[in-house]
């Protein structure tokens, strides 16, 4: 029988659970699939609530230690006194992160206007931030390491993306990408080998969450 109230209830708690706040849960990917099913873009207000709001702010949590500590060291290990990109860098975490560390200079882009601004706040040295899309961005700069720190799953064709920004890499320059261990993930692995070679990957596992993320070096074939 067609029961019209049980369905009414469970949309109702259908759009409970969408309302909750699904961002200290999971990760950045699983709620970008969750919200934009179809990948359509996220709207750069909504980024700017999410940063104003503190939505993100977990990422400064020691669940999230081990992945940049993975980061930071390829950038060190592989290119010692590096010019820095860091795309969709958010409110400056990873330039925290190398703010005592012998590099060259960084530069960070992000969307969001809310979290440059906080990112500026914290007066790194030797960091500058800028408001960019990834998807229009452009600059006459060359980096020896572009750092791409869960960000490849916002974007439509990532292979594409990080074909065009290869493009800003001083000779011999790396790419380090991180993207958290799910299946748009690992698909997104497989795109990218076409067009790039790893020169290294590990696979972060953070134990009491369980979760897991593959940090990779790559450069262009």
């Amino acid at each position: 029988m067609f029961d019209s109230n049980g369905i009414v209830s469970t949309a109702r708690r259908l759009k409970k659970i969408m309302e909750w706040p699904i961002h200290k849960f999971m990760p950045v990917a699983i709620k970008a699939w969750i919200t934009h099913p179809n990948n359509a873009s996220i709207s750069n207000t909504t980024w700017n609530d999410e940063y104003d709001s503190g939505a993100w702010d977990y990422l400064s949590s020691t669940k999230e230690v081990g992945r940049y500590s993975v980061i930071v060291g390829y950038c060190l290990h592989f290119k010692p006194a590096a010019r820095i990109l860091d795309v969709g860098c958010g409110t400056g975490i990873l330039a925290r992160w190398l703010s005592n560390a012998a590099i060259s200079s960084y530069l960070g882009i992000d969307l969001s206007e809310a979290a440059i601004e906080k990112a500026r706040q914290s007066n790194i040295q030797r960091a500058e931030f800028a408001v960019a899309d990834v998807t229009t961005f452009q600059t006459s700069q060359l980096f020896d390491v572009i750092v791409f720190n869960e960000v490849l799953y916002y974007l439509r064709n990532p292979d594409d993306y990080l074909g065009r920004f290869a493009r800003y890499l001083a000779p011999d320059g790396i790419l380090v990408v991180s993207m958290w261990h799910h299946a748009d993930g690992i698909n997104t692995w497989k795109r990218l080998r076409a067009g790039f070679e790893e020169l290294d990957r590990v696979r972060i596992v953070h134990v009491q969450s369980g979760l897991r993320w593959n940090v990779a070096v790559l450069i262009p074939r």
